[in-house]
């Protein structure tokens, strides 16, 4: 018997588990179901009454405390195509004397079967949810909210660049900030598939773990929304010569305007922010009285960051560049902020600071910091 949050699961647990395992329990999404339910929390404190689905419910584990902790949900539906996995969240939401609606079918068949049915959707598969997502768009109500998990972080990521051009209509870019790079890219793709129906998709929260990301976000039925929205679409230049990195809506130019260099131009990519301070805050507070710490850490970490556009720097990397011992975080981002610049550390390296400095500038402060 596993325990999670104060829901039981009969189930074993994987060290392992892959797409072929029957029924699916992941300790390592703990944080991502946290802060998915915390961010519901918070949007269900303005919208009540709450029709969720966990589209791909494996173990069930994110169903079942949504029907816990989620207060004055109407309905919550765990759906999975494994008979056995179906079985299963029948059987643990009875030990759990939870109130759940299970269904045994294709995710896509069951989300265009039920046309606005639901204010909240969660996806989480392996891989991609981009397969997922015309059909979560059709099955969202009017004003909903949705969940967006993806694991197929190699392409994402650069590694094969042809699988994310063709999964996801961008060039990616294989470096030191490249996960930053491709949570942009998703950001990106899940705007494009709401703006085809004529929603726009806000995100506000983001974040990178070690083998996922995570995308939360509300929606409106606005074809005005979306042509606003469509600036935070374009592109990301970097020069792998000197470090520097900028985005922009379009571009004119492959030459660095700070060395001289030849720019990669990476995207289309999301440009705008990566998740609202606001929002963050509050569902913070929500992980925070939970005593959920490590899931609270990695929030307020983001919390402070998404206030920085521009794409973080990894310490280590500019020091090689310049030749110089890699400069204390801390004093790096303290001598920052001395001298009228926003600096943040970023959860998505431990190395790694976001700044507006421009680089010139963030080279010299370096250099002082580390004492060459």
């Amino acid at each position: 018997m596993i325990e999670e949050r104060g829901v039981k699961l009969e189930i074993e647990e994987e060290k392992e588990p892959t797409k072929d395992s029957e029924v699916f329990y992941n300790s390592e999404m703990v944080r991502n179901r946290d802060i998915s339910i915390a961010a519901l929390q918070t949007y269900n404190s303005r919208k009540k009454n709450l029709r969720i689905l966990d589209a791909l419910s494996g173990s069930g584990i994110r169903a079942l405390r949504y029907a816990k902790e989620v207060g004055h949900a109407k309905k919550v539906t765990a759906n999975d195509l494994k008979p056995e996995a179906y079985e299963n969240i029948q059987k643990n939401a009875k030990i759990n004397g939870l109130d759940l609606e299970t269904t045994n079918q294709d995710a896509n068949a069951l989300m265009s079967s039920r046309r606005k049915e639901y204010d909240f959707i969660d996806i989480d598969p392996f891989g991609s949810p981009l397969k997922f997502a015309d059909s979560a768009v059709r099955s969202i109500d009017y004003e909903g909210f949705a969940g967006f998990t993806a694991t197929d972080l190699a392409p994402l990521c650069g590694t094969y660049k042809k699988t994310c051009m063709r999964r996801y209509g961008s060039k990616p870019y294989s470096t030191s900030y490249c996960h930053e790079l491709g949570l942009r890219i998703l950001m990106k793709s899940l705007f494009e598939a709401f703006a085809r129906f004529d929603k726009v998709f806000r995100p506000k929260i983001s974040f990178a773990q070690k083998h996922y990301y995570r995308v939360l976000g509300e929606l409106r039925e606005t074809k005005k929304g979306v042509n606003r929205m469509l600036d935070s679409i374009g592109y990301l230049k970097h020069c792998k010569e000197c470090g520097f990195r900028e985005m922009v809506e379009g571009f004119d130019s492959k030459e660095c305007k700070e060395c001289g260099g030849d720019l990669e131009i990476i995207g289309p990519l999301w440009i705008g922010k990566l998740g609202r301070e606001d929002f963050a805050e509050d569902s913070l507070e929500k992980l925070e009285e939970k005593e959920y710490t490590e899931s609270a850490e990695l929030l307020q970490k983001c919390k402070r960051e998404y206030k920085i556009k521009k794409p973080y720097y990894d310490t280590h990397n500019l020091a090689s560049i310049l030749k110089v011992q890699v400069p204390r975080l801390e004093d790096l981002i303290e001598k920052l902020r001395d001298k009228g610049y926003q600096a943040e550390l970023t959860h998505f390296s431990d190395t790694g600071i976001r700044t507006y400095c421009p680089i010139s500038d963030l080279k010299s402060v370096i250099r002082e910091v580390s004492g060459s």
